[in-house]
Parts: C-alpha cells; sequence; structure tokens
C-alpha cells in the first residue's frame, strides 16, 4: 500500500509523459511500467527520443533549468516540469532520477516507498 496524493502523483506521470511524447520522433514507442523493488514502487518512463547530454543530467531537476538545443530546434516550455515533478516525489519520500544517452533515449524513474 501507498499512502499519496492521487492528483499529484497523477501529475507527475503526466509530465514524464507529455515530455518522452514531445522530444521523441513521431510514432516511436513509449514505455510505462513498474515494479516492486524492496518496500518500494519503482516507476520507469522509457522514451527513444533525443536523449540528455551527462553535463545537462545533472541539472534537469533544477527550476528554470532549460537544455540548451544544438540541433536549432526549439522546444517550448518553462523549465519547472521536472522540477515539480522532483518536488512533488519528493514530499512523498521518494526518489526521482534520470539516465539517459543522447541521440537515444531516456529512462526517467521515481520511487516511493511502501507503507507498513
Amino acid at each position: 500500500m501507498i499512502h499519496a496524493d492521487r492528483e499529484k502523483i497523477a501529475q507527475v506521470l503526466h509530465n514524464l509523459i507529455g515530455n518522452a511524447v514531445k522530444y521523441s520522433p513521431l510514432r516511436s514507442t513509449i514505455r510505462v511500467d513498474y515494479a516492486a523493488i524492496d518496500n518500494s514502487l519503482k516507476v520507469n518512463v522509457q522514451d527513444l527520443g533525443k536523449g540528455i547530454a551527462e553535463k545537462d543530467q545533472q541539472r534537469i531537476f533544477e527550476r528554470y533549468y532549460r537544455v540548451k538545443e544544438t540541433s536549432g530546434g526549439v522546444i517550448s516550455g518553462f523549465g519547472i516540469g521536472l522540477y515539480l515533478c522532483r518536488e512533488i516525489i519528493e514530499l512523498h519520500d521518494g526518489t526521482i532520477q534520470v539516465q539517459s544517452v543522447k541521440d537515444e533515449g531516456s529512462i526517467f524513474s521515481f520511487t516511493l516507498p511502501f507503507n507498513p
């Protein structure tokens, strides 16, 4: 059992899936899965999109941080979506992280602890 704010966790999922769609090629696969690991639930959102450079992965959850596009394309946003995701997950005593390879895609994962 997990005690969580349903609307806030839905907001996290909506943002992660929306970003996966936004930064991926048309008709590419977005994979969402979950698993029980130790005493927590782990949720992954995986895309086959642009990926994120290693230097940007360290800052991607900061407020107003935006990855600089080198391809000349511009994708709208304020740089607060992932920051809000981190805040929501941390307020639920969870963690959020990214694993990514530039031009190969990303996996955004968050964990939420099970309640005894």
